[in-house]
């Protein structure tokens, strides 16, 4: 099988994000000849993800979502992207989600790395970083890296400051993982 991420848009989510992903996701993997791919077709946000009281969308039904509309696809990784609040358990809200370890889906939320949801004046080039952190996180998971105490993409983000703080990189200890894991695939 090819080594490729493959994005999947989940509702309205502004394209030039995707492409824009597109283009540093490959630039980030491309020691390890990984392509990504934008899907042709979104997956549309059911309202049975929807809770009502919480005012956002949970993100492990998304990714049941995700599993079910790629159930006949074969493929390397799958990251969702949407552009709506979630939240998965007990978190009030997250920004992204892998479904476990060493799976082949996760899923970021844009919407909390944006200024304006805070506010605050546009920055496109600092919504743009936060967007790569976060799905360079969530991919992570996906091949087998659990959350890192060195100062690493792999950190865990409780808060947007925290995910600001994280360098776009692996620390070396994950990046050896994430080489030995992908040696075997």
């Amino acid at each position: 099988m090819r080594r490729r991420i493959l994005l999947l848009k989940i509702g309205q989510v502004d394209k030039i994000i995707l492409v824009k992903l597109k283009k540093n996701l490959e630039w980030i993997f491309k020691d390890f000849q990984i392509k990504v791919r934008i899907l042709l077709k979104e997956l549309d946000l059911k309202d049975s993800y929807y809770h009502p009281k919480k005012r956002k969308y949970n993100a492990d039904r998304i990714i049941e979502g995700m599993k079910e509309y790629l159930l006949d696809h074969d493929f390397f990784r799958v990251l969702g992207i949407v552009n709506e609040d979630i939240y998965s358990g007990t978190y009030n809200f997250i920004f992204g989600r892998a479904d476990g370890i060493i799976s082949k889906i996760a899923l970021i939320s844009v919407i909390r790395l944006n200024e304006i949801f805070y506010n605050r004046t546009k920055d496109n080039s600092l919504f743009e970083k936060r967007i790569l952190r976060e799905a360079i996180h969530e991919l992570g998971h996906t091949f087998g890296l659990s959350h890192c105490q060195n100062h690493c993409i792999m950190q865990f983000s409780n808060s947007l400051m925290e995910a600001d703080n994280k360098p776009i990189r692996f620390c070396k200890d994950c990046f050896k993982k994430l080489e030995v894991f992908l040696s075997n695939t």
